[in-house]
């Protein structure tokens, strides 16, 4: 690792830019890329380069899990063999895949009991710390992204949620991939929006006329109880629609 990191450290010839311009620069290519006929390797692997240089990380790797929920490498900043088998370790990634929650490792000297092949491994390697976040799809998790650092404790809050977007990309990324590879085309999927969205014209109907007030509130009233209960907005609206939720009085205020 920590002579392959150097170089790619010493080829930067330019000052890093700030955290937000390469995150935004990444989600513009990230969609472009979707809207198009894209490569889901080449997209991961410029989210794993993305996620080192905001992160300040050694190298990362992207982990996909199969039919028996056992974790393969996707893509990795470097296909060094030693870094390819540390992956493949049981370790953070498979506890965050598992737990479909971050599993953070501020000093892999502390895990070494837990993870006896992936913490000493990674010691060896020149890695102090390691960080994995799921790929998130839905309620459900597809892999991990695994971060590896030389220094100890060098992610923070802001990392880890950094890290958590861009497995949560990978793994939309890699759904539309499967998608495409299955022969499924958007245009079979239409109706489904679109019986959605009467669901939702029908709710902001029932509270309008209730509340003598416009459309618009009542939309308003239905985001705003969504997001406080964590339920999605066309489950709110169905609900509404058959009287199991009545934000009416609401719709009054």
């Amino acid at each position: 690792m920590g002579r392959a990191f150097d170089e790619r450290q010493q080829d930067r010839s330019t000052e890093p830019l700030p955290q937000s311009t390469q995150l935004l620069r990444l989600l513009v290519r990230a969609v472009d890329a979707l809207a198009g006929d894209f490569d889901v390797i080449e997209l991961c692997q410029q989210l794993l380069e993305t996620c080192i240089e905001v992160t300040d990380a050694a190298d990362a790797g992207i982990l996909l899990a199969d039919q028996r929920g056992e974790l393969h490498v996707l893509a990795s900043t470097t296909e060094a063999p030693q870094l390819l088998e540390l992956l493949h370790f049981e370790g953070p990634g498979l506890r965050a895949y598992r737990s479909k929650s971050p599993a953070t490792v501020p000093d892999l000297r502390d895990a070494q009991d837990l993870w006896p092949d992936f913490a000493p491994a990674a010691l060896a390697a020149g890695y102090r710390c390691a960080y994995a976040v799921p790929l998130r799809l839905h309620r459900d998790s597809i892999g991990a992204l695994t971060i590896l650092a030389a220094p100890t404790a060098v992610l923070g809050h802001l990392g880890l949620r950094i890290g958590q977007i861009l497995a949560d990309i990978a793994a939309i990324g890699i759904a539309h991939h499967v998608l495409l590879a299955q022969g499924a085309t958007i245009h079979a999927q239409l109706p489904t929006a679109l019986h959605t969205r009467i669901a939702i014209e029908q709710a902001k109907g029932v509270l309008a006329e209730h509340g003598s007030r416009d459309v618009d509130l009542a939309f308003q009233l239905m985001r705003a109880h969504a997001r406080a209960t964590g339920r999605r907005l066309t489950d709110i609206a169905a609900d509404i629609v058959e009287g199991r939720v009545d934000l009416r009085a609401e719709a009054t205020d």
